[in-house]
């Protein structure tokens, strides 16, 4: 029985349930085809469905239309019936009826733009400079961030100066990314058609960063990382999201060439602490997960830090609400991601958020929440929030952060961060 299909519509008259099908359950994708796993991946992403002769057709076209509506159907969700009856009719191009509400969805989620007259045409297969394009712009769309130097990956591709202009910054991106990946001659081929196994592994790698496959410079220097091997540059982590990925040049390091010396004397990565900027962007995370009402303190870690960093997240509070003194107050660490809720807090003394080197207690940045003035059990009229890189203690608001005290203080800070 068909089911509806979730994100493409590759054939109306031959569509099977691509959820309960693998890519062994396909007559024609072999174990040692080189998408076998990414057919398994897209099945489960419910983003193709095979044929209803048991075949997926590795090597047939897509259209611009089917890889469009997959693309948004996966970083956006399928169109409501009520809805696509609306984006039809702001539609003007002459993309089959089925597909003119993708159209506008991904005209509304800037996947395609005015500038794009190629996609003005239907039934034209999609081709890998489009599929650059589109991939590059959806991943932008789901928050990551653009690589800044690609130059060296233009180096590499044997046909770059063959690619069209417009085509050239989407093809490094993605090429950059992992996302796409060239052919075994080097060339990545951007007016070449996309067949269904390509387009498997183009979405797999777009909604699994783990799937990813990066190329080094093969002049890059590779370092050990916790038993992996990474470059200068290189996300130590791709399992969360792009503004919280961190490489070994994040860390307080002085330059590489002192790094490398350091390592030949014994050095390691797990002594180094993340410069200020970026352990501050993880530390404000829990600084705006804090809440405090009717006796209850609760906060938020993120698992979010690379292997060469841990939490120490100290409270201190008093479950009695009187006789306050540093002798019976309440001290707990927190050094573990999760979600954590503190029952019976009459009075919380302080809150201190620090990120620091696995094998050191060395750090660059410091949150502290204090409700009291320091060396003294005098009570502040208001809870005060302060940063180790600023000689000034703000008036504390849940669910703020650095950049929300900051952006109307007129003061000097000694070390400004940015992330």
């Amino acid at each position: 029985m068909k089911k509806k299909i979730i994100a493409m519509v590759l054939s109306a008259a031959a569509a099977l349930n691509c959820a309960s099908v693998l890519a062994a359950d396909y007559s024609d994708v072999s174990k040692s085809a080189w998408y076998y796993n990414y057919v398994n991946r897209i099945s489960e992403l419910k983003a193709f469905e095979g044929y209803e002769d048991g075949t997926f057709r590795p090597e047939n076209q897509i259209t611009q239309e089917e890889f469009v509506k997959t693309v948004v159907c996966l970083i956006d969700g399928d169109i409501s019936e009520t809805d696509k009856t609306k984006l039809s009719e702001s539609v003007t191009s002459r993309w089959a009826d089925w597909a003119k509400p993708y159209y506008a969805k991904a005209v509304e989620l800037g996947l395609i733009t005015e500038k794009d007259a190629i996609f003005a045409y239907t039934g034209l297969p999609c081709t890998r400079g489009d599929m650059a394009k589109l991939i590059t712009r959806a991943a932008e769309h789901l928050g990551e961030e653009t690589v800044a130097d690609t130059s060296t990956y233009a180096e590499k591709l044997k046909d770059y100066q063959y690619i069209k202009e417009e085509y050239r910054p989407y093809v490094l991106q993605a090429y950059a990314k992992g996302i796409i990946s060239g052919y075994e001659d080097g060339k990545f081929r951007y007016d070449g058609y996309l067949t269904r196994a390509e387009a498997s592994s183009v979405l797999v790698r777009l909604m699994d960063k783990t799937e990813r496959v990066v190329e080094a410079d093969a002049n890059e220097k590779m370092y050990d990382y916790f038993g992996k091997q990474v470059t200068w540059t290189q996300p130590l982590r791709t399992d969360v999201p792009a503004q919280y990925q961190v490489s070994i040049a994040d860390h307080d390091v002085i330059s590489q060439a002192n790094y490398d010396e350091a390592l030949q004397n014994g050095g390691n990565i797990a002594n180094y602490e993340l410069n200020r900027s970026k352990a501050m962007m993880f530390e404000d995370l829990v600084l705006q997960s804090i809440t405090y009402d009717n006796e209850t303190l609760k906060l938020t870690v993120p698992d979010y830090l690379p292997e060469s960093q841990r939490w120490e997240i100290g409270i201190a509070y008093w479950n009695i609400d009187k006789d306050y003194d540093f002798s019976n107050d309440i001290y707990t660490e927190i050094t573990e991601a999760g979600e954590y809720v503190y029952s019976d807090v009459k009075l919380l003394q302080e809150i201190s958020i620090t990120v620091h080197p696995k094998n050191s207690d060395s750090f660059t940045s410091r949150i502290w929440l204090t409700f009291q003035k320091p060396l003294s059990l005098e009570w502040l009229d208001k809870p005060e929030i302060s940063f180790n890189n600023m000689q000034h203690h703000f008036e504390w608001k849940q669910g703020q952060g650095y950049k929300d005290y900051i952006k109307d203080y007129d003061g000097e800070i000694a070390h400004p961060v940015e992330w």
